[in-house]
């Protein structure tokens, strides 16, 4: 992108576009929170998310300065925390094709507990701490690092859940 174009952005739009660990290997999600402590304990015990991940967070390149100041538009509402979450597409790619004929997703794998139900019967799910790269703090400017960060995690669970959900599916087909 043209130093020109630059300019045209907050400062808090460049610095988080700087801080974002871009890779093309990685598939990447933002999420706000309203408190840094909020922001602090999803890096640490994972990110609850209702239904699919894309329901809570905004997919985005993380290079693109016109799309991170659209989702900071968006999304300035919901606080001054923005998480990165990072995935290897590799993990995406090979859960999505196992659950290509089935009415789930991904992010549905990607889960530390079994999900359960809220109070108003949607499902809930905690993606690992491992998928938080870190948050970027919109009041102070400054981003920090996740030092546990892995976005290729990928623990004998994941395959369990996987199970669960195809064994499910199956049932809803015969039942």
């Amino acid at each position: 992108m043209k130093n020109k174009s630059r300019h045209h952005f907050s400062e808090d739009i460049h610095l988080l576009h700087d801080f974002i660990h871009t890779n093309d290997a990685l598939s990447t999600f933002l999420h706000c929170t309203p408190t840094e402590e909020l922001a602090q304990k999803i890096m640490k015990e994972g990110l609850v998310f209702e239904n699919y991940l894309t329901h809570t967070s905004d997919p985005v390149s993380g290079t693109d300065l016109i799309e991170l100041n659209y989702f900071r538009i968006l999304r300035k509402s919901y606080g001054s925390y923005t998480l990165i979450i990072q995935i290897e597409d590799n993990l995406i790619k090979s859960y999505s094709s196992q659950l290509i004929h089935t009415p789930f997703h991904f992010s549905e794998v990607l889960t530390k507990h079994m999900p359960v139900s809220s109070e108003d019967d949607i499902t809930v799910y905690i993606l690992p701490e491992q998928f938080i790269y870190g948050y970027f703090d919109h009041v102070r400017k400054r981003g920090l690092k996740n030092p546990r960060f892995d976005p290729g995690y990928h623990p004998p669970y994941f395959d369990d859940n996987l199970k669960y959900l195809l064994k499910r599916n199956k049932k809803q087909k015969n039942g």
